[in-house]
């Protein structure tokens, strides 16, 4: 809390206002420069976010987990933290993502609809010891308020088999831009995820399509795309 605190004594010398809506919007800001520097923890498994599938995948570049999640509830959930351990053959702990610092997409999913299932991607797991198993764990949110902003992953394709760079486009139809948007692309192959990787946009305009490209680990030869963008902005 001392972290927030000097953020919000900071904000506040810079010529902040200090009607409610504003003082709402620098607390926001101030709790995750806090989470940022504390790391990520859970202290309650969500009730409402279920763990479907988590699946580690790895190559000779790199190693990334996907978490595919449903939301049983009948509200959008906003900033959903997802704990994971990655674990070798063996059963020791190679990566968990707690670390101080990371960035919010790789220790939290920034929105799941209701009854909706997205699978998040983790596509800075190490590769050494040799990751062979996954676990992972959503922690409890309130219900978020107002509509979710419409966001959707057009025309998903490889692009490039030899590197596993996929591209499509990724149209906002709200009204509010969306800031660093995570285009999560898992592969299937048979029902299972045999590849995985993701892109950030730093903005995606109201009303505009933007081109991604994301670079996937292990192969997509053959497998099914599956990508999609979760809002990252509610207004």
């Amino acid at each position: 809390m001392r972290w927030a605190a000097l953020l919000l004594a900071a904000l506040a010398l810079s010529g902040c206002g200090t009607t409610q809506e504003e003082s709402a919007k620098l607390e926001k800001t101030a709790k995750h420069f806090a989470l940022a520097h504390k790391g990520l923890t859970i202290a309650r498994a969500s009730t409402q976010v279920h763990v479907l599938e988590a699946t580690v995948v790895h190559d000779s570049e790199g190693a990334a987990a996907a978490v595919t999640v449903r939301n049983a509830s009948s509200h959008t959930l906003r900033s959903v933290p997802t704990a994971i351990t990655v674990r070798s053959a063996g059963g020791q702990t190679l990566y968990q993502n707690n670390a101080p610092g990371l960035e919010a997409a790789l220790t939290q999913i920034s929105s799941l609809p209701a009854h909706g299932t997205v699978t998040w991607v983790d596509d800075q797991v190490p590769t050494a010891g040799g990751p062979a198993s996954v676990s992972a764990i959503a922690g409890e949110v309130p219900p978020a308020s107002g509509p979710e902003p419409r966001v959707e992953v057009q025309g998903a394709h490889l692009a490039e088999a030899s590197t596993g760079e996929v591209s499509g486009t990724v149209r906002n139809s709200s009204s509010v831009a969306q800031q660093r948007l995570v285009v999560y692309v898992p592969a299937r192959r048979g029902g299972k995820i045999v590849a995985a990787g993701r892109a950030i946009l730093g903005e995606v305009a109201a009303g505009a399509p933007v081109p991604f490209h994301a670079f996937l680990v292990s192969s997509p030869a053959g497998a099914q795309l599956e990508a999609s963008a979760p809002a990252s902005t509610f207004g």
